[in-house]
């Protein structure tokens, strides 16, 4: 486990969920976002700087301090705050090859693609998109200054770090329960903060989509920065390109990236309903259920 940040694990399992900070949006998209240089001292060069923030191959105790900064958002934030953050989080763990870095390596790809889609107008409403990029990200945000801090995250994401820091645990298996942490969890109750409804399902499945399409883009960094070769799985996680009798029975059904986003978006509708144990109660289950698998997997060697 880092060092740095003892996180009391066997509270986690059992643990609430943290109250999630509701994140503004207003600022109209920018010009091109691929066109954007961040010039931001306290985001960019970490190859300058980097032995400092490094401890072995975990952030030292000045790398925490710098992701600290990084976690806490302005008023108001936009999307291309958001990047930023997530992008210069990722790239200091990756700097220092520090496993909790694997999900932000995937999520850069993610938010690069959605802001994209912005921009280019492939979804109708790009006000609700812009407020689910800051949102949904701000969750993943608030439960890392946790864990940097020492104190409790989610049960989710205490999981994926106590995961993450396990020798005996494969990278594929932390890395994905990481995923199924934000989508199972974060998502239905980001769903519900920026005021979702039945008119945006059709964006939010075009954005589930988007998501699928950058797949082997952070499947590569995954091999790059963290030697982890997480291609099959995942390719069966958000394309469905496995069979049952390779990885188990009913693994596809479990563990669908689809499935799990259509009872996110089924989750929400629970939650406004004033059903919020019941969705709870979802949540938990699902959670527990695909990291059970992903466990069998992993035992059998099967993932890596």
């Amino acid at each position: 486990m880092n060092f740095l940040y003892a996180i009391g694990i066997s509270g986690l399992l059992l643990g609430c969920e943290s109250d999630m900070k509701e994140a503004a949006y207003s600022e109209p998209i920018q010009e091109s976002f691929f066109e954007l240089q961040v010039t931001s001292q306290e985001y960019n060069n970490f190859e300058e700087i980097s032995p400092k923030l490094c401890s072995g191959e975990i952030i030292s105790e000045e790398g925490a301090e710098k992701m600290l900064v990084l976690t806490e958002l302005p008023n108001n934030p936009t999307v291309y705050d958001i990047y930023d953050r997530i992008d210069s989080i990722a790239t200091l763990f990756e700097d220092c090859q520090d496993p909790w870095g694997m999900f932000p390596t995937t999520y850069r790809h993610i938010t690069n693609r959605i802001i994209e889609a912005i921009e280019k107008e492939e979804i109708e409403d790009t006000d609700w998109a812009r407020a689910i990029v800051v949102d949904f990200a701000s969750r993943y945000l608030l439960n890392l200054e946790l864990a940097l801090n020492g104190e409790e995250p989610s049960y989710a994401w205490g999981h994926y770090y106590y995961l993450a820091d396990n020798a005996d645990v494969s990278r594929t298996r932390s890395v994905v329960v990481a995923m199924v942490a934000h989508l199972t969890l974060d998502l239905p109750y980001s769903l519900v903060a920026i005021g979702t409804t039945e008119n945006h399902k059709d964006d939010y499945f075009v954005l589930g989509e988007l998501m699928i399409e950058i797949t082997p883009d952070f499947i590569e960094d995954l091999r790059h920065y963290y030697n982890t070769d997480a291609e099959d799985l995942l390719n069966g996680f958000f394309f469905g390109n496995w069979i049952d009798g390779s990885f188990g029975q009913d693994t596809t059904v479990t563990l669908s990236y689809q499935t799990i986003r259509t009872k996110s978006w089924n989750n929400r509708w629970l939650i406004e309903g004033g059903w919020t144990w019941v969705a709870n109660t979802e949540i938990y289950t699902a959670f527990w259920t695909i990291d059970g698998v992903l466990a069998t997997l992993d035992a059998s060697e099967i993932i890596q």
